[in-house]
């Protein structure tokens, strides 16, 4: 019997001391598990006491962000709201003269509610505005719009940009018609007599332009330097009107070719012996007005878009704006 009990109490011990260990083991398993949690729960308080700890913003400050957004909200007239766009277009260098068709805003129609989020505003539409002019002037306007620069409850709602090719009209149109002429004309008249230098042009250095095509733009490079070799008087110099060409491949003979159509022409030029050619208003170049731009027409950018005003809505009572 006391064998019996003994080995009981041995049996009992050894249970009780399993059972022990299967509980350390859970424990522990259950701990380590614990560990990303408890990490995750300290990061997070750590989050929690840095946004808990900093200052609440000034109450004066807040209510001074609210007067503002409430005074840009403030209903404008519609008078008002044209000067508006009228003046970022003028300062962003848009011609606003009517009669230049560079700017247009056609009549609106009548502002409508509009719901937006759990708002509501008054939403005055100026639909198909057009703004006319170089890339720089246009995109100015454009983006005063989209920031909101120079009124923030003023945005696009749609814009369209294309360009078109302006062609330069009256006396500024030939001017340019006849610099391209007579730049076209020394060009093919250097080509056609193998030249990569004119010898001796009427140059910017002289101090005195011509217009005398028949004497343009070299008229001192003599028959002999040009190659001639025959018996005959062909003209001095590299001429745009009536030039003697000397044959290449036969320098006893010379064509008289003409490169240009005009013997005298409206405008004074230079030249220089690359082929340069500059234009000026009278021959005496330290008291002439020299020309710039030969091209035929100018590139513009056009916008057209829709842009839209918002408000608050207007009381029952008062009268709409």
């Amino acid at each position: 019997m006391g064998s019996l009990l003994s080995r009981i109490q041995r049996m009992g011990f050894i249970v009780v001391l399993g059972i022990c260990l299967i509980l350390y083991a859970g424990l522990g398993i259950i701990y380590i598990q614990q560990g990303p949690k408890q990490k995750d729960i300290e990061e997070q308080i750590s989050k929690t006491i840095g946004i808990v700890s900093k200052p609440l913003p000034d109450i004066k400050k807040l209510q001074a962000q609210y007067d503002e957004v409430n005074q840009a909200l403030e209903p404008v007239t519609l008078t008002e709201a044209l000067e508006i766009i009228v003046d970022i277009a003028e300062q962003s260098g848009i011609n606003v003269d009517p009669t230049g068709d560079k700017f247009r805003i056609p009549p609106p129609p009548a502002p409508e509610k509009r719901q937006s989020g759990e708002r509501t505003y008054m939403v005055q539409a100026f639909n198909q505005v057009k703004v006319q002019g170089d890339y720089d002037s246009v995109m100015s306007f454009l983006a005063d719009l989209d920031s909101g620069k120079t009124k923030e409850t003023m945005v696009l709602r749609r814009v369209d940009v294309s360009q078109v090719e302006i062609r330069y009209p009256g006396e500024e149109g030939e001017r340019r018609a006849e610099f391209r002429e007579v730049i076209a004309a020394v060009l093919a008249m250097m080509a056609d007599n193998g030249l990569v230098k004119i010898p001796h042009p009427i140059n910017y250095k002289g101090g005195v332009a011509a217009n005398d095509m028949a004497a343009f733009p070299d008229v001192t490079t003599t028959a002999a330097d040009k190659g001639y070799t025959g018996t005959e008087s062909p003209k001095a110099g590299y001429l745009l009107f009536q030039h003697d060409r000397i044959l290449a491949d036969n320098t006893t003979d010379f064509k008289t070719t003409s490169y240009i159509i005009r013997h005298t022409t409206r405008y004074y030029y230079t030249c220089e012996a690359d082929g340069t050619v500059r234009q000026f208003d009278k021959p005496d170049i330290a008291k002439a007005t020299e020309y710039s731009g030969s091209e035929e027409f100018r590139v513009e950018t056009v916008a057209n878009m829709d842009i839209d005003l918002y408000a608050k809505p207007v009381e029952e009572g008062e009268e709409s704006k």
